[in-house]
């Protein structure tokens, strides 16, 4: 499936650049039709899958990640969709830095207002053993103090609580992991590490 999605990801790509800057109507039937491939592709897995199709250059989607660390302990999401945990987040919205998007999310997932200190990763999804998805994504995660507020569920959110570093609940393999908590928790020792990437 990995090898199959990448292949996908690529097609959908180059489709979408030829819709983009292609100028001859043949052309672009051709790159429509490409993109109905790539899509294709992953149905005998997906059965009901469809790329959207996207305008300008694919470029990878942004996931911002809010750790944020109070007494000993770090904040944790529990989402509605697949009852596992998560640290708050969720993919970017334009028009606000990806510092803004970590924060609005931790707040409208949690009701804790954080204020985002540092980047400490901006890593590729595919490189640090999450399952594979259709979309490529790199994720983006911030070190947050809290600035008060109160456990909030949302309609994303069923449970909102604060786990120590060797009690983490099951985490959702697509959202976060263990990794990211350890990482955070690195930070908080050492303020001065440098922001990890890829």
């Amino acid at each position: 499936m990995h090898d199959l999605l990448a292949l996908s990801r690529e097609i959908k790509g180059l489709a979408e650049t030829g819709l983009r800057y292609g100028d001859s109507i043949y052309d672009r039937e051709r790159y429509e039709r490409l993109h109905e491939i790539a899509s294709e592709l992953l149905q005998s897995q997906l059965p009901d899958f469809r790329w959207p199709l996207e305008i300008g250059y694919p470029t990878p989607k942004l996931d911002a990640r809010a750790a944020v660390i109070h007494q000993g302990k770090i904040l944790l999401v529990k989402e509605t969709a697949n009852h596992l945990w998560t640290l708050p987040g969720g993919w970017t919205d334009a028009g606000h830095t990806p510092a803004e998007n970590a924060v609005r999310e931790t707040f409208e997932e949690s009701g804790y207002r954080v204020q985002a200190t540092k980047l400490i990763a901006c890593w590729d999804k595919t490189r640090h053993g999450h399952p594979p998805e259709p979309e490529y994504a790199y994720k983006l995660i911030f070190a947050c103090t809290l600035l008060g507020g109160e456990a909030t569920p949302s309609h994303e959110t069923e449970a909102i609580d604060w786990f120590a570093p060797d009690a983490l609940p099951d985490m959702c393999p697509h959202r976060a992991s263990p990794e990211y908590v350890a990482l955070a928790f690195r930070h908080l020792a050492d303020p001065t590490l440098p922001t990890e990437f890829d």
